[in-house]
């Protein structure tokens, strides 16, 4: 198997390498703007899979001496994505922001949020200096800012053609359409001022403000720049935290939100919310529809030192009357783990004498999950596993993944 993997290996690197060859050696001389175009976006995502200088010293090149707006703008974007801070791509990136279309600064500013490196850039440069002003200007625009409206007093006009319902409709419509644009601008403007360190009142304003009216991307990456860039750990980024962490919808949100638990172990403990963080834990360990996350969870709690008082309480469940707070447990265990025979042994009396088969099926899962091949634990499952019903099924699974038998 090794040998076919190294196999595979070398294979894909030879063909990455001939890719990269034949797109400097041709298709970057090609007399066509778009091939040119397409190649230099081409080159910048082989190299973040295959680092190689003939890549960057192509960039470079095509940087100061294509004669195509576009793809000057494209081969500037390939070159900050990879952390390489040349003066001429980012004097291109900066005025494209300052000039450029709405959909392109929204990809420049992608870029820059997504580059390798961030920290590498020279933030004594005039350059680094114009980013920020340019950032910050784009943040100003967002309506998260109040506004006051001066009054210049009573002004005289001469009589003009009364708009109609469908002209002040239409009007309405461009002027959200605008206060969405800048509100989508400031908040990518915010994001990138944080991978760049850049520490304002106006960019943690706006960041705060994401987490509460942004998409559920933009809390997400919200979130991870307040706490991990600029070190902002108030209780409303806890509150926050836990909240994405149990009712985010993409399973990546919440596996991101419960990590940055960590990060923020001081900041609860000094405002009074472990109990708080104890408690959504725990519910998480079992709660969470993604095996994935309930795993995050799970070394989150390692790392945070509750890794003993949690398997406390998720083993007193286990004797609860209620059945779904036994399933509780169970499932609890699966994603923590079961050290000691004398838990071991627990569960497989509950898989033989419990009289839920809702927490024996739960049982079942765990053992498998965890790949328990012990004696008594195959003796159970193949005698659950003859006959028919949900009990029997679960349990030829398990046993199949235990040994590769089904009875």
């Amino acid at each position: 198997a090794n040998k076919e993997s190294d196999e595979i290996s070398s294979g894909l690197t030879k063909a990455q390498n001939d890719r990269m060859m034949f797109l400097i050696e041709n298709n970057l001389k090609s007399d066509i703007a778009k091939v040119r175009k397409e190649s230099v976006r081409d080159l910048g995502i082989l190299y973040k899979t295959r680092p190689n200088f003939a890549v960057v010293n192509a960039l470079k090149e095509t940087v100061y001496t294509d004669d195509n707006i576009f793809v000057l703008i494209e081969a500037s974007k390939s070159l900050l994505s990879i952390g390489v801070w040349d003066c001429a791509a980012l004097e291109i990136v900066l005025q494209a922001i300052k000039y450029g279309s709405q959909d392109l600064r929204f990809s420049l500013l992608e870029t820059l949020r997504g580059s390798s490196n961030p920290d590498t850039m020279n933030k004594q440069s005039v350059q680094f200096r114009v980013l920020q002003g340019l950032l910050l200007n784009l943040i100003r625009r967002g309506s998260h800012i109040v506004r006051r409206e001066e009054s210049a007093g009573p002004t005289f006009t001469l009589p003009a053609q009364t708009p109609t319902l469908m002209d002040e409709l239409e009007q309405e419509q461009d002027r959200l359409k605008q206060r969405a644009d800048n509100d989508a601008l400031a908040a990518h403007a915010a994001l990138v001022c944080a991978t760049f360190l850049i520490v304002d009142k106006e960019v943690e304003a706006c960041l705060l403000h994401l987490l509460n009216e942004g998409t559920e991307d933009l809390q997400c990456w919200s979130l991870v720049a307040l706490v991990k860039k600029l070190n902002y750990h108030s209780p409303e980024v806890i509150t926050s935290c836990l909240s994405q962490m149990k009712g985010a919808v993409k399973c990546e949100s919440r596996s991101a939100a419960a990590s940055l638990i960590v990060d923020l172990k001081q900041a609860i403990e000094d405002n009074g919310l472990s109990q708080q963080v104890f408690d959504g834990l725990q519910v998480m360990l079992y709660d969470d529809c993604s095996r994935e996350v309930r795993q995050t969870v799970a070394k989150v709690i390692s790392s945070l030192g509750l890794h003993a008082k949690m398997l406390q309480v998720v083993v007193r469940k286990l004797d609860d009357i209620n059945e779904d707070v036994r399933g509780q447990g169970v499932m609890s265990l699966s994603i923590l783990g079961i050290k000691g025979k004398s838990l071991l042994n627990q569960l497989l009396d509950i898989l033989e004498l419990d009289s839920s088969i809702f927490v024996r099926i739960q049982v079942m899962r765990a053992v498998k999950e965890l790949n328990i091949a012990d004696r008594r634990v195959i003796r159970l499952l193949k005698e659950r596993a003859k006959g028919s019903g949900p009990m029997c099924k679960e349990a030829q699974l398990a046993l199949y993944a235990l040994t590769g038998e089904t009875e």
